[in-house]
């Protein structure tokens, strides 16, 4: 996990007025000193102890505020020991532990305020997350991917899309399963609303489903594709070297002894990707396609299953090779799963699960937050 972040600080001879009035109702925007003296204010920090607060009266409504230096509000904590507990916990501390990390060095914080802090944080994270869908602009390429973790010991599904340039997390929803039903009107949503015009994805076969509903360009991870096509040419090629081989179907064209050269065909075409690959892919299935498919619980034989991979490889050639012809695409789903490896399982890894989905939302929209800024990110705008 990399993440570079400034902590808010204090500015005690700093102050600004709100750009209205803090009461529900009044629109006011104009305001008074009431009173000239300040008041002093104890704060909790790692370097004030305390700070002067101003009292302020509304002209329109009459109401009276108190204003306070860069850096503090109402709360006994200043926005740097916010930030501080918010970022100790991100990096793997547990809620406890950041409490008594803080207790060592004199700053009392109880492990529910630890909590509290970072799931304010998170609120606020999510909302300027929707804000940059929302007001961000187009995002051409987006990605989109899904994982899993536990709420109270229950295996709950994670969908996130991403940008696929910056790896700015655009969405997060918690699923039941990774069904075209379940997914697609969660990715839509976000496809429609930052214009993307590419979808990039692992090999699943839902996502497929909701590029072409969606009318989205769709790039297949190439990763995925090479791991996938390596692990059925592996259990594959185990039976190709038994001592007594089975009879090869009738009206097959490619021998028994000929399916491992035809794998290392199939695992050349995926890496190399050369022009005329669809050509090699339909003459191969023309060897394999009189096999006959088995019938319900019968084993599915090697021939069979040579037939459905090369199929597979030939309808979606064009899905595989769209980053050749498309330059803003790498062909890698490197940024969804930089997202949930980092912002998502690293954080997990050390807890035995979430006790709210609402947490999960928190947690992983601050975290990513964090980790996609392309600079230093200054925690103080999450207390602004």
């Amino acid at each position: 996990m990399r993440i570079q972040v400034r902590l808010p600080k204090i500015q005690p001879n700093e102050y600004e007025l709100p750009k209205q009035c803090p009461y529900d109702g009044c629109s006011g925007d104009a305001f008074k000193p009431h009173g000239r003296k300040g008041e002093a204010k104890a704060v909790r920090d790692t370097d004030h102890d305390k700070v002067t607060s101003y009292r302020y009266k509304c002209a329109t409504c009459g109401y009276t505020f108190r204003i306070y230096p860069a850096g503090v509000s109402q709360a006994q904590q200043s926005n740097r020991l916010k930030a501080m507990s918010v970022l100790l916990y991100i990096l793997g501390i547990s809620y406890g532990g950041v409490a008594d990390f803080l207790w060592s060095f004199g700053l009392q914080m109880s492990k529910t305020t630890v909590y509290d802090n970072v799931q304010a944080a998170g609120v606020v994270a999510r909302k300027r997350q929707k804000a940059t869908v929302k007001h961000g602009g187009q995002r051409a390429i987006i990605g989109a991917d899904g994982t899993f973790l536990k709420v109270k010991g229950v295996q709950v599904g994670i969908e996130v899309v991403v940008d696929d340039e910056t790896g700015e997390l655009l969405g997060l929803d918690i699923t039941a399963s990774e069904s075209t039903e379940e997914i697609e009107p969660f990715i839509r949503e976000i496809a429609e609303q930052v214009k993307a015009e590419v979808l990039v994805s692992d090999d699943f076969n839902s996502y497929k489903n909701i590029a072409d509903n969606a009318d989205l360009a769709h790039q297949i991870c190439q990763s995925h594709i090479i791991r996938n096509v390596d692990k059925v040419v592996e259990s594959i090629g185990r039976p190709t070297r038994m001592l007594h081989p089975p009879l090869m179907p009738k009206g097959v064209k490619s021998s028994y002894h000929q399916i491992e050269r035809d794998c290392r065909i199939l695992q050349g075409l995926v890496r190399d990707r050369p022009p005329d690959a669809k050509q090699i892919l339909a003459i191969l299935y023309d060897c394999y396609k009189a096999t006959l498919t088995p019938r319900p619980k019968q084993k599915h034989s090697i021939w069979y299953r040579m037939k459905r991979l090369i199929w597979r490889l030939w309808m979606r050639w064009e899905r595989i090779t769209l980053h050749d012809h498309f330059e803003q695409l790498d062909g890698t789903n490197n940024a969804c799963e930089r997202l949930i490896g980092w912002w998502i399982k690293e954080r997990y890894r050390t807890m035995r699960g979430y006790k709210r989905t609402l947490s999960i939302r928190n947690v992983v929209a601050v975290t990513s937050l964090l980790g996609a800024a392309a600079e230093p990110y200054d925690m103080g705008l999450l207390y602004a």
